[in-house]
């Protein structure tokens, strides 16, 4: 008998089947457990990308692709496009045979996403594209698309996300960061109270879902011997639906391995020994599935409305709250290329859908994939060293150089398409937004340097408040109000005036500024001394 038991874990081993032998079927077994091997890997925290792509990607990738060419069974989650980028371009060799074991099921594109981002500062825009160009790069390079949303450590979760996953085509979202709070957010939860539930369903704001799983362990857990038994595993699995639980798996630290997680690496010979041994053991009251990070969603599918649900957010307490107000900085440089990088994406639209100028989509996603990849959980969010923001605010201020000559030049190009014979300069103002904005703007145009003054007109020919700011020769820099629709253009007319407008709105004294809204008043010493509101009639 013990023979017999010794040839079949031996069998087990070297001449276990595809995943798709092991999906998740009636076993006949009272509790199962999807098994989800990953190398979560920070592209910057504690080191530098360089750090990164020289040691800690090469690692990942020699020692999941060891453990799947020896061990059948085995099948390995990984996320990130930028990390598969930069293995195609600086190992090459080992791209080619990561393809294979993406064609065979065995090695799983994770999470959908360009890079594992930051989900509560990115803009919606930017969550999107980080889905689009991600599945772009996946669909090219593998054929596939990934279908879920997978971030084991991010810092809380915006009730956003099930919307925007929904309408990008995913099925569901794993994590095990909720588990840190510090807090039971869910008193009256009859398992996990720091989660709404071990599995279910949450809900966005517009109403869309995915199916999602908070309680999954560790993502550096090892897996323990004699798993098929193991009463952890009982108890997260008895407290799921259907008496089924996911849970994330790597090396933990058998046999002196560290950082298996963070700095990725893989699981180890011995955790896949103890998988395949579990997964053979008929007597095992666990099926253990080694699964993809979207296996448990495809298979309850179709039981999804038997689900327990969630509406609401699902944000941290404690740990890591102070990184949203560090590095402001690279928040700012953050979020001025979201703005730069939609005002450019709608200039060039309308440039190119007015013959002016062909959209330049190869330009605009490098630097959106520039700027994605910052929006990494421990990069924008400021928990990262001080050397990994050299290579930050450069690759920030790089995409704000480029997304601004997408930009002009587009609207230099459409300008041509404009009616601008006017009595004197014409300048084409360009409202960047998605909303009607009345606005302060400035513009160097030439000016004949006797002019006393400039005279401004809007395209309907009324004329607007405007002022010199300074001049050099037969040149100036003025400032004038502008009124422009949404994402809209106008031309300005700019001539040279004999003098200063004046404004019966407008009165000055020594000590008073006064206008038809605000009359303010300052003491000897020249500092503010009272802002009146005078519509209110009231002091500020």
């Amino acid at each position: 008998m013990k023979i017999m038991r010794f040839i079949g874990i031996v069998f087990a081993l070297f001449s276990a089947g595809s995943p798709s032998d092991t999906s998740a079927q009636d076993s006949g077994k009272k509790y199962k457990v999807y098994m989800v091997s990953n190398s979560h890997l920070d592209t910057q925290w504690r080191w530098d990308v360089k750090a990164t792509i020289d040691d800690y990607l090469y690692n990942t990738a020699v020692q999941n692709l060891a453990l799947l060419e020896k061990y059948p069974h085995y099948v390995f989650n990984f996320e990130g496009a930028v990390k598969y980028e930069w293995i195609k371009e600086y190992y090459p060799h080992l791209f080619e045979r990561i393809r294979k074991f993406v064609a065979d099921g065995r090695w799983n594109i994770s999470g959908a996403s360009f890079e594992a981002n930051d989900p509560n500062m990115p803009s919606s825009e930017s969550f999107i594209r980080n889905i689009l160009l991600a599945q772009e790069f996946y669909k090219k390079e593998f054929g596939i698309k990934s279908k879920d949303m997978f971030l084991p450590d991010c810092f809380g979760f915006s009730q956003v996300m099930p919307t925007l996953g929904h309408h990008c085509g995913l099925i569901g979202f794993s994590t095990q960061k909720l588990s840190w709070r510090k807090h039971d957010f869910f008193p009256d939860a009859p398992y996990h109270k720091k989660n709404p539930f071990s599995w279910g369903v949450w809900y966005g704001i517009d109403g869309q879902s995915l199916m999602a799983a908070f309680d999954t362990g560790g993502y550096t857990a090892e897996l323990p011997a004699d798993a098929g038994y193991n009463k952890d595993f009982i108890r997260r699995a008895s407290n799921g639906f259907d008496n089924t639980a996911m849970r994330y798996y790597s090396g933990g630290h058998l046999h002196g391995t560290t950082n298996c997680g963070d700095k990725g690496n893989s699981g180890t010979v011995t955790t896949a020994r103890r998988m395949a041994e579990a997964m053979a053991d008929p007597d095992a009251p666990v099926q253990l599935i080694s699964a993809t990070s979207d296996q448990l969603f495809l298979d309850y599918m179709d039981r999804r409305d038997e689900l327990p649900t969630y509406d609401g957010e699902l944000l941290m307490d404690v740990h890591a709250g102070g990184c949203y107000t560090s590095q402001g900085a690279m928040k700012y440089y953050n979020r001025r290329n979201e703005e730069l990088l939609g005002a450019a994406e709608r200039a060039a639209v309308a440039a190119d859908w007015l013959g002016a100028k062909p959209y330049d989509r190869a330009k605009l996603n490098e630097v959106w994939q520039r700027v994605l990849w910052h929006q990494f959980h421990d990069d924008l969010t400021g928990t990262s060293i001080a050397d990994a923001y050299r290579y930050s605010w450069n690759d920030e201020l790089i995409s704000l150089q480029q997304a601004t000559e997408v930009m002009t030049a587009a609207v230099g190009a459409l300008s041509h398409s404009l009616d601008t014979r006017v009595k004197g300069t014409p300048v084409v103002v360009y409202n960047p937004v998605t909303y009607d904005l009345r606005d302060p703007v400035e513009a160097e145009v030439p000016l004949d340097a006797r002019a006393k003054g400039v005279a401004v007109y809007a395209p309907s020919g009324r004329r607007v408040a405007a002022q010199i700011l300074s001049r050099e020769g037969d040149r100036a820099r003025i400032l004038f109000a502008a009124d422009v629709k949404a994402a809209g253009y106008a031309v300005y007319d700019v001539r040279p005036a004999s003098g200063v407008a004046k404004s019966s709105a407008l009165k000055a004294s020594e000590r008073t500024l006064e206008n038809r809204i605000y009359r303010v008043e300052l003491d000897a010493n020249g500092d503010i001394r009272s802002i009146r509101d005078k519509r209110a009639g009231r002091e500020l």
